[in-house]
């Protein structure tokens, strides 16, 4: 009966029309096609019913396998293997086969959709074997153990494994589904572009190593790191692939004397007897994609047969990368050479070393690491529900102006960008529909006969005092003086008629962010008003003290912002930990000894977690973006510094909070992203002219963002952080605040391991 009611489910009924109805010819066709779930339901459903009808009245099966190709129910791949009759396989499990991507030594790589979920992965098929026949699925299987334990940005992910058999019982397909990573492999972007930048170069060799730190946590050797196993995705994010070869310390699938793996990439002794290499096989691997990566060239060209190959691969020198590019630096050379060393004894030791001699050659141009690790983590987390900006189109504009052109010329641009807009034609139209609330825009006309645009606008700030209103004036008349008056009176912005179309969107766009910044750092002051006095009622009723319920209200703010990100509650802890032990420190150096003593240590303690809780005012869309930021979206992320800094103000004000805690908790929070050099945000201090309040927070706040780990980035190991704040960041900082730095290193480690999110 089941059975019954699931064809009776997805029989496709021909549309009734006028006159005689004649049976449907393609209707068997498309029934089974439904029934064996290789054509979905819903997306049949979701047809029109005179494309069914086409599809239906298809006299020949391939015919209709077009039709269903060119609307989207099949792939070309689907609708070739229907039309030979080789449907075994299109259907794994909960999951249908799209395309073919790709094939190596022992499986072949599908892309396919969950069927219920409809997301995209990658599915790893072994050839079709017989019930006798286990040895391959011993390895396959191996394989889905081993990666299915690697939760890594930079090695792909696997989410499930599973058989299928075939009708008659004789025939099994093994089946792992992967992460599908959109994108080219490392081979066909240099096949096709060329040797790429050393510094890219460098960085997709560090993002593996990376990779390989984390396997060699599990004891695990890959064996076949090379390009065409390295995804990058269109952020240059890359993944490593196929864990097909990969071998555990403590476990001999392989057996003794085997060779495993693509010889132009291969380590000397994995040719030798692959069942006795250590990760040191996989660095030689990375060093000759490396090589491939810089000089376009293979580290040792196969020539002859496998054997003759494989013969000369063990007596070869290894290859020099200046040799080939005489323009690559000699220091790159020297890390490929020793990489790729003869002997494992005489390469790096494992992964982390590896990073620490790529991290020179990753630098970003402008010297600032910061923005590794400027996005948040993906872990669900209870969220903070503060009102969210304006969606891009959907805010509310009110036009005022005397002229029916000009309202109705500003209504059709604004309205076809998405916005909502209503038009007055006179000063008192205008204040009218302004009282009823809920715009965010006002464009107003200077010159209008009733009220003038001048007395409009006293009004309309009269009316609103505390509002965050934005009023666009525009005039063709008025001097520079009357202007500047204007906006001294509460205009936020002047244009001047006739004015371009590109100028009207691009100031409306500029003061509809602006607004919805000031909105959320209202609703921001409001929860930490609300906290405030919550705690202080909690004190009253305890008999607590004045000290403990502001340390308490800073880690409940900052727990507060973590938590909007996602992120988890360790920051804030490890922050005050960082900053006591820097500022402690610091108070020994001849640089800073007049400037530090308990009470700032402290304060500073005290108030270092409230650094980013600017960052609870940005809108959704650039606070949890994941990948990177347009420069757009940068400048709008920066903000966060005075959003937060003026939030603290007000805040300190409205509570009469002591002066000195507010002053430094806003310094902290506003120059935090400074640099010595000047280079920084948002006011360009230098030097000494940061307080070094902020410098000292923004020194723990670059080490803790490089060790924790982020959706499109893995957590840095300690040494490669400390390196990237001793050497790899020219001008970041000053040089006295890291001769302290370096001192409690140690230090710092500990308070990370200590101190978990």
């Amino acid at each position: 009966m089941k059975d019954e009611l699931t064809t009776l489910s997805h029989t496709a009924v021909l549309p009734a029309a006028a006159g005689t109805i004649h049976p449907a010819p393609a209707q068997p066709f498309i029934d089974r096609l439904l029934q064996q779930s290789l054509v979905l339901a819903e997306d049949w459903e979701a047809l029109p019913s005179r494309v069914q009808r086409r599809v239906l009245e298809c006299k020949e099966e391939p015919k209709a396998l077009e039709q269903l190709v060119k609307h989207g129910l099949l792939t070309r791949f689907q609708a070739g293997r229907i039309d030979t009759g080789s449907t075994f396989g299109l259907i794994l499990g909960s999951y249908r086969v799209l395309d073919r991507l790709g094939a190596g030594g022992m499986a072949v790589v599908f892309k396919a959709e969950h069927m219920d979920l409809r997301h995209h992965v990658a599915i790893k098929v072994l050839p079709p074997m017989s019930n006798e026949d286990t040895a391959p699925e011993t390895r396959f299987f191996a394989e889905m153990r081993i990666v299915a334990r690697l939760r890594h940005p930079n090695i792909v992910a696997a989410n499930d494994a599973g058989r299928v058999v075939s009708e008659d019982g004789n025939t099994v397909l093994r089946y792992l589904v992967m992460e599908y990573v959109p994108g080219q492999d490392l081979e066909e972007v240099v096949r096709e572009h060329g040797p790429i930048s050393p510094n890219r170069a460098c960085a997709i060799a560090y993002q593996m190593a990376c990779a390989l730190a984390e396997t060699h946590k599990y004891g695990l050797v890959h064996r076949d790191v090379k390009p065409s196993n390295i995804m990058l995705t269109a952020e240059d994010q890359a993944k490593l692939l196929d864990f097909g070869l990969t071998r555990h310390f403590g476990h001999r699938v392989t057996a003794p004397g085997t060779v495993l793996g693509t010889i132009d990439y291969m380590a000397p002794e994995q040719a030798r007897d692959a069942s006795t290499v250590d990760i040191r096989a996989d660095i030689f691997g990375l060093g000759a994609t490396l090589y491939w990566c810089v000089t376009g060239q293979l580290p040792f060209p196969s020539e002859g047969n496998p054997v003759e190959a494989l013969s000369r691969r063990l007596t070869a020198p290894i290859p020099s990368v200046r040799a080939a590019n005489p323009e690559l630096s000699a220091e790159l050379d020297a890390v490929v050479a020793r990489m790729m060393a003869e002997r494992p004894e005489d390469r790096y030791a494992d992964p982390a070393a590896v990073m620490e001699a790529l991290l020179p050659f990753v630098q970003p141009p402008d010297g600032d690491y910061q923005n590794l690790a400027a996005l948040p983590v993906a872990e669900s987390a209870e969220i903070v529900e503060l009102p969210e900006a304006a969606a891009p189109g959907r805010y509310r504009i009110l036009v005022v102006d005397d002229e029916a052109p000009v309202r109705e010329l500003c209504r059709q641009l604004l309205e076809a960008e998405g916005a909502i807009v209503d038009v007055a034609a006179n000063g008192a139209q205008g204040l009218a529909l302004a009282a009823k609330g809920g715009f965010d825009v006002v464009l107003l006309d200077v010159a209008m006969p009733d009220l003038t645009g001048v007395e409009v606008l006293a009004r309309l700030r009269q009316q609103m005092p505390k509002s965050h209103l934005k009023v666009l004036m525009f005039s063709g008349h008025a001097t520079p003086e009357e202007m500047s008056e204007m906006l001294a009176r509460g205009a936020d912005d002047f244009l001047t008629k006739p004015f371009r179309v590109a100028q009207l969107l691009a100031r409306v766009h500029n003061l509809v962010k602006l607004k919805a910044a000031q909105d959320r750092a209202a609703a921001l002051n409001r929860h930490l008003a609300a906290i405030n006095a919550e705690l202080e009622a909690e004190v009253r009723e305890g008999g607590g003290d004045a000290e403990s319920l502001r340390d308490t209200l800073v880690l409940a703010v900052a727990r507060v912002a973590e938590q909007r990100e996602g992120r988890g509650t360790g920051h804030p802890v490890r922050m005050q930990r960082y900053v006591r032990t820097l500022a402690e420190a610091a108070a020994c150096h001849p640089t800073f000894s007049h400037q530090i003593d308990c009470p700032f240590v402290d304060m500073l303690e005290c108030v270092a977690p409230l650094h980013d809780i600017g960052r609870v005012g940005l809108p959704d869309h650039i606070l949890l973006k994941i990948g990177p930021l347009t420069p757009e979206e940068r400048l709008t992320m920066e903000a966060h510094t005075v959003i937060g800094a003026d939030a603290l103000r007000e805040i300190g004000d409205l509570q009469g909070a002591n002066p000195a805690f507010v002053q430094m908790a806003a310094e902290v929070t506003r120059s935090h992203h400074e640099r010595y050099d000047g280079m920084g945000y948002p006011d360009r201090l230098a030097g000494d002219t940061i307080p070094l309040a902020a410098q000292i927070v923004g020194v723990a706040d670059v080490y803790d963002a490089l060790r924790c780990r982020r959706l499109y980035k893995p957590a840095l190991p300690h040494a490669a952080a400390v390196q990237i704040l001793l050497q790899n960041s020219p001008g970041q900082f000053d040089p006295a605040l890291l001769e302290v730095f370096h001192q409690v290193t140690a230090k710092f480690e500990a308070i990370f391991r200590e101190t978990p999110d």
